[in-house]
């Protein structure tokens, strides 16, 4: 299992873009797989060209790119692609039902850039043609967090994605789901593509922790409060709190992250969840945490269950 970080933040405008290099740079120091950053607008990539020699890869919207001809859209994607270094991933949303413009015009990106081998829009099938290689990976983002879009993104070709917000009982049907959507279009499941997204908060101190995660000014429970309001989840934030934070010591996250990994099958990258208003220091400590002695931890308990197996 890899580590990833899913960035929330006011990205649009690129508000805090020291502190977001410094995460960067902290992400690949620590080996992290992929930094993913929701609504960031590729024009705001200015400045992170000092990290054109690192290994973590970079998650972009691909909406985000906007609504242009197959052309300008392969430029703007080579362009900010070149800008990282060749580790560009760009995501899409898995609409299964009523599409939103969102889902159309990343759509129309993924069509200009995957011509062969997946479905094809039929409202832009006539006029696209495919990106020549190399071509950035493609991440199923989920709209609704459902099984089906999951299997829709395995179908396709992409990078299957399991939302923080749904619980280890839900999440556990997303590989078998997974596993059908690949085998549908004669594609082989690999579980070392499944992103799964989890809050996770690691802290010596219960009472900081206690604060960070339940207080009435945390950053973790505005988010779950948003997903309330969206309808995503139902109105008891306290329990969504309860029952979706991964939050402890190193040793007990690790315990938690194993006994995830344990109850909804193998996970290629976990991504540790940071919303918008998080405190850097707290952001950091969970960074090194998990990268230093979480992860290690879970790690080697995999690998004494098969020795005893």
């Amino acid at each position: 299992m890899r580590l990833g970080i899913l960035r929330h933040s006011d990205l649009s405008v690129c508000s805090d873009p020291d502190r977001i290099r410094d995460e960067l740079l902290l992400a690949d120091e620590l080996g992290f797989q992929l930094a993913y950053f929701p609504n960031f607008a590729p024009e705001n990539v200015e400045g992170f060209q000092s990290l054109a020699d690192g290994q973590v890869a970079i998650g972009l919207d691909a909406h985000a790119f906007g609504a242009h001809s197959p052309r300008k859209l392969e430029t703007l994607i080579r362009d900010v692609n070149d800008q990282f270094g060749g580790r560009l991933v760009l995501g899409v949303q898995m609409c299964c039902g009523k599409v939103s413009t969102k889902c159309r015009v990343a759509a129309q990106i993924f069509e200009t850039l995957f011509s062969s081998g997946s479905p094809r829009e039929e409202s832009f099938a006539a006029s696209h043609f495919p990106m020549k290689p190399p071509c950035p990976d493609v991440i199923g983002l989920p709209a609704k967090g459902t099984s089906e879009e999951v299997a829709l993104a395995a179908a396709r070709g992409y990078l299957p994605f399991t939302a923080c917000w749904l619980a280890q009982g839900d999440v556990a049907y997303h590989w078998p789901a997974i596993v059908e959507g690949a085998t549908s279009a004669h594609r082989r499941a690999c579980s070392s593509t499944w992103n799964v997204a989890r809050m996770i908060v690691v802290h010596d101190d219960p009472t900081k922790i206690d604060a960070y995660v339940f207080g009435s000014d945390s950053p973790i429970r505005a988010y779950f409060s948003q997903l309330v309001k969206r309808g995503v989840l139902g109105p008891d934030v306290d329990a969504h709190l309860n029952r979706l934070v991964i939050a402890g010591t190193s040793d007990q996250v690790a315990e938690s992250i194993q006994l995830l990994q344990d109850n909804v099958g193998e996970i290629g990258t976990l991504h540790m969840v940071v919303p918008k208003g998080s405190d850097p220091e707290m952001t950091r400590k969970t960074m090194v945490c998990l990268a230093g002695f979480g992860m290690p931890m879970v790690r080697q308990g995999a690998y004494e269950n098969l020795e005893r197996t």
